[in-house]
């Protein structure tokens, strides 16, 4: 029971800190726990869904601020001036990304950008939920996506050292 609180507590965690990955962790308290697999996997990926949850909304709410806007765009209240310091920097990266980021457009397409972050891990599952927040994604379909992604892909990675003998 313990090994299966600290597995969500471990998958919340690394939702906000992409150094502390739960993979490992998981492949640990399989191998020297009797922890059952499964009941790791999932408890880490309800854990960091609610973590990646927290960051779709608060991106979301960070994102129609006026002041950050204002910073993006380079608007003041009293007009139009050049582009912002910080839309400056994020116009290459938006560029670089720019097929990535059409996909995302596409509400259809979405869904399977984000079941595939989420069980490759390809495009990042935080860049993800940061970038799917400025779309009409619902939160309640993000946070079943990325749960439905995440245990897919914690549960496989739990059940690894059972399939080599451990």
């Amino acid at each position: 029971m313990i090994a299966v609180l600290t597995a969500a507590v471990v998958g919340l965690l690394s939702a906000f800190l992409p150094f502390t990955p739960a993979e490992p962790y998981l492949v640990t308290a399989v191998a020297t726990t009797g922890t059952p697999p499964v009941a790791l996997g999932i408890a880490a990926a309800a854990g960091q869904t609610a973590g990646k949850v927290l960051i779709f909304l608060g991106a979301r709410g960070a994102i129609r601020s006026p002041w950050l806007r204002r910073r993006l765009t380079g608007h003041t209240p009293t007009g139009p001036t050049p582009a912002g310091r910080w839309g400056t920097a994020l116009a290459r990266p938006k560029a670089a990304g720019g097929r990535l980021v059409a996909v995302l457009e596409r509400p259809r397409q979405t869904f399977g950008v984000l079941l595939v972050s989420a069980v490759t891990g390809f495009p990042p599952l935080l860049a993800a939920s940061v970038y799917l927040a400025r779309t009409p994604l619902r939160p309640v379909a993000f946070a079943a996506t990325c749960l439905l992604g995440r245990t897919i892909r914690f549960v496989a990675i739990a059940l690894t050292p059972r399939l080599v003998g451990y």
